[in-house]
């Protein structure tokens, strides 16, 4: 589980997660009329929480010019995928108006046998889309970087956030490849497409072969989900790893 002493860890790791540290310290301090926000609330009291934070942001003010002209491609059901002709070494991702990025759900049972217990859902919390990246920006010198916040693409959708990462040239890898990769790190495929990092809980889904590269035997999950396993996800862990000693 995750404490403040493990987040203040993360947040000095690089200096790409001191920034998003920052965001992440604005985003839990947003209020309006004294009560904190929660971001499962109304469309419009999120939107205009997050139009406050954009217009003190000097990033994000600059977004508009640095993006003008250029070419959104879809990036899944998770962003907007940008080339900026000045940076042609990044790669920028634009979150969809209405979420940001996906979570991880978890699912128990498995009736159809497949294997698959985690499902990325669409999240509306920007808090675990930033939490997502300084997770992932502890696993190597792959950063992902926080660029700003972006006015929404309609009315009464609330702003969109842009992050930038290091364009890689690179094949999809094989899923035995991604867990033996992975596994020089500490974590083991506890799920399809899923990994846990049993000393740090540190939990990896949707790590398809699509969404990671390996660079010189390193694992690159760019665009895996990570959270901290809540506590059911590690009891159903501890559980069927009990069940497969027994059996």
């Amino acid at each position: 589980m995750e404490d403040r002493n493990d987040w203040q860890s993360i947040e000095n790791s690089s200096p790409e997660n001191r920034e998003l540290g920052e965001i992440l310290r604005q985003l839990e301090g947003l209020h309006q009329g004294g009560s904190p926000i929660d971001w499962q609330e109304t469309r419009q009291r999120c939107g205009d929480a997050l139009a406050s934070l954009l217009i003190g942001c000097s990033k994000s003010l600059r977004l508009p010019s640095l993006l003008e002209g250029t070419e959104y491609e879809v990036g899944g059901d998770e962003h907007h995928l940008v080339r900026v002709e000045s940076e042609p070494e990044r790669v920028y991702k634009i979150t969809h108006s209405d979420s940001f990025g996906c979570f991880s759900r978890f699912l128990p049972a498995d009736p159809d046998l497949t294997g698959r217990h985690f499902y990325a859902t669409v999240n509306e919390d920007p808090r675990l889309y930033i939490r997502r990246w300084m997770l992932l920006n502890t696993l190597g010198e792959y950063q992902t970087r926080y660029e700003g916040l972006l006015w929404p693409q309609e009315d009464l959708f609330v702003p969109r956030i842009c992050v930038s990462q290091p364009f890689l040239e690179s094949e999809n890898p094989s899923e035995s490849e991604i867990a033996e990769s992975l596994s020089r790190y500490g974590y083991q495929r506890i799920s399809v497409d899923t990994y846990l990092n049993g000393r740090t809980n540190i939990l990896l889904s949707d790590a398809a072969p699509r969404n990671v590269r390996i660079i010189n035997g390193v694992p690159v999950p760019f665009d895996a989900i990570a959270s901290f396993a809540t506590p059911e996800v590690l009891a159903w862990v501890a559980k069927s790893a009990g069940n497969s000693t027994n059996s």
